[in-house]
């Protein structure tokens, strides 16, 4: 559960996140769909379609996410199938979300059996239809599809990056899916390890041991007992005082502890 939350407070300040709800909150708003648009005047309806895409996607989101640890933890289930499973299990709670909004703000009545089953049926359908979409969409900007980078100029990178794998490492499936691509690097922020990808990064509340040992599928080097970094992140290295600094791709320079110098060098890194 604390996981999830600090996945969705990563999310509420992703742009791309508040971008998708503020256009489905104007398309629905405008239009008024169900009723709302007899019922309800522009701005009380605008604010009536931003709170119940805003509530009904948090709810979704939480259940997916914690049905899908609960259901498959361990278990080496297909990642569609997963998806339409949490996503159908998700439409209950956001089908009764639904019903609360109704009921609060047009003042409607409780439905029939029938309707709340169909309601609820409906619900499912688009929630799982949503998480298969967002399966797929990441499947095709994943780290497996993601176009190589530019060829580098260093030798340095030449020497360091290896032949892309073709399995993706598992700590990606602990992120939110706008973020999931290629990772970059790892970096303990107290009890977290912050885990970054070419898309973004995301607090994941576990060891930074457990975090490195997930990796697996991308070639990656630590480098201090605070950093991982993928090798085809790496540009080269740099001097600072004297200390020996890991320069990345983005321009991030993280610090090489004298412990992990020596890997450093082995892997040809300069």
């Amino acid at each position: 559960m604390h996981s999830t939350l600090r996945e969705m407070q990563a999310l509420a300040f992703s742009p791309r996140f508040w971008g998708l709800i503020l256009l489905a909150t104007a398309v629905l708003g405008v239009t008024g769909p169900f009723g709302t648009y007899e019922r309800l005047a522009l701005l009380p309806r605008l604010a009536y379609w931003l709170a119940l895409a805003l509530a009904t996607f948090t709810i979704g989101y939480a259940i997916v996410r914690l049905a899908g640890q609960t259901l498959f933890e361990g278990r080496d289930a297909p990642r569609l199938l997963r998806a339409l499973i949490t996503g159908a299990i998700a439409g209950l709670p956001i089908a009764l979300v639904v019903l609360a909004f109704d009921a609060a703000v047009l003042s409607a009545p409780m439905p029939s059996p029938r309707a709340a089953l169909t309601l609820f049926l409906n619900c499912a359908l688009i929630a799982a239809a949503i998480s298969l979409a967002s399966v797929l969409i990441a499947g095709e900007t994943s780290a497996d599809t993601v176009p190589p980078a530019e060829t580098p100029t260093t030798p340095a990178a030449v020497d360091v990056a290896p032949p892309r794998p073709e399995r993706r490492p598992p700590l990606l499936e602990r992120l939110p899916l706008p973020s999931r691509g290629r990772l970059t690097r790892l970096s303990m922020q107290d009890h977290y390890v912050e885990v970054h990808t070419e898309k973004g990064s995301t607090l994941v509340l576990m060891r930074m041991a457990d975090a490195i040992g997930e990796t697996e599928g991308e070639p990656g080097l630590q480098i201090h007992r605070s950093h991982w970094v993928a090798l085809e992140a790496v540009a080269g290295t740099a001097r600072r005082d004297g200390k020996l600094l890991l320069k990345l791709k983005d321009g991030t320079l993280l610090p090489v502890s004298r412990s992990f110098s020596a890997a450093v060098r082995e892997a040809g890194i300069r």
